[in-house]
């Protein structure tokens, strides 16, 4: 073989070499994964949800999605920082959020969007992570605990003439009637004195309560459920003064319904409303928020009291 012919034979296979390994780095395409810990949770228990990317180096660029701190039917517990890894000319991406809900039923884990650019000239395109249903359910009934022992033949009782029963149902329904009078007439009368005899005007003394409240310090002191049942009494107090109506009774839902008449605005009231989902499982699900999650639902409660009490006051401007 003369050196012409070589060194033909050799810039062919330089190019064919080039070429091969182009298409070989070029045609892997990004790849994602979705996963969860478990399927199956009790309310209030915590599932560990993980997506992971991978891609070959210097060929795309990511942009990974964002998670709100709530989504539907699921609150964001924590969301770890995104990981990442360089294996065999691979890049690895990776990120786990824990997720919780007290909403019971199939709930599903939506899909979310991570957005692919080619370093090279190519359209950008879009993977989305597998949404996941999830079976969130109450605590079952313990199987192996007995309920249907063995007893022995009971005697049939003589059973009471009619007229005694009929006796016994017409005591218990005036009895039922005469407790609740009794209960809204003891709340109408003494409600003015807790609620309207107050020193203080209705905002101030709402701004000064969450201001003690943040004192105490009660969230360093893992006095967490009382630090959440004094958030809802604090606006619960505000708003039953500002109006002069007594509201100590409403329930979350009933206070939301009420808020529309008041014009705190979409994104205010949106979160708000996590705030007082996250009162009332702290309150009946023994739920145990992050600290940054319970000092943020202060600050919600504070701006929802300064907009009502500014609207409220403008809307008194105009009816002068």
């Amino acid at each position: 073989m003369n050196k012409r012919v070589y060194y033909k034979w050799l810039v062919a296979t330089f190019v064919i070499s080039c070429l091969l390994y182009e298409q070989d780095t070029f045609g892997q395409l990004p790849v994602i994964k979705t996963s969860v810990d478990r399927r199956k949770i009790l309310i209030g228990e915590q599932i560990h949800y993980e997506v992971s990317t991978s891609m070959p180096d210097n060929t795309f660029r990511l942009s990974w999605f964002t998670i709100p701190d709530s989504l539907e039917h699921f609150l964001v517990v924590r969301q770890n920082r995104i990981d990442s890894e360089y294996i065999n000319g691979n890049i690895n991406f990776r990120q786990g959020i824990t997720l919780t809900s007290f909403d019971s039923g199939v709930q599903v884990i939506p899909s979310f969007v991570l957005n692919i650019e080619p370093l090279h000239g190519d359209t950008t395109f879009n993977l989305r992570t597998d949404s996941i249903p999830i079976q969130v359910s109450f605590s079952p009934m313990d199987s192996v605990k007995t309920f249907h022992d063995i007893k022995s033949i009971i005697e049939l009782k003589k059973e009471w003439p009619w007229w005694l029963w009929a006796l016994l149902a017409v005591s218990i329904i005036l009895l039922i009637f005469w407790v609740r009078f009794l209960i809204k007439f003891f709340r109408k009368n003494q409600s003015p004195a807790d609620l309207f005899a107050a020193k203080l005007p209705p905002y101030e003394e709402a701004m000064q309560s969450l201001t003690n409240l943040q004192n105490e310090q009660l969230l360093q002191k893992n006095e967490v459920k009382e630090y959440h049942v004094r958030l809802s009494d604090i606006f619960k107090r505000y708003l039953s003064r500002k109006t002069k109506i007594y509201k100590l009774n409403l329930t979350s839902d009933e206070i939301l319904m009420e808020l529309n008449d008041y014009d705190p605005g979409k994104e205010a009231l949106f979160a708000f409303a996590n705030c007082l989902r996250m009162n009332s499982a702290v309150k009946f699900a023994k739920y145990l928020p992050p600290h940054s999650e319970s000092e943020r639902c202060l600050g919600q409660i504070k701006d929802m009291i300064t907009a009502i009490n500014q609207n409220l006051d403008k809307k008194a401007e105009r009816d002068i």
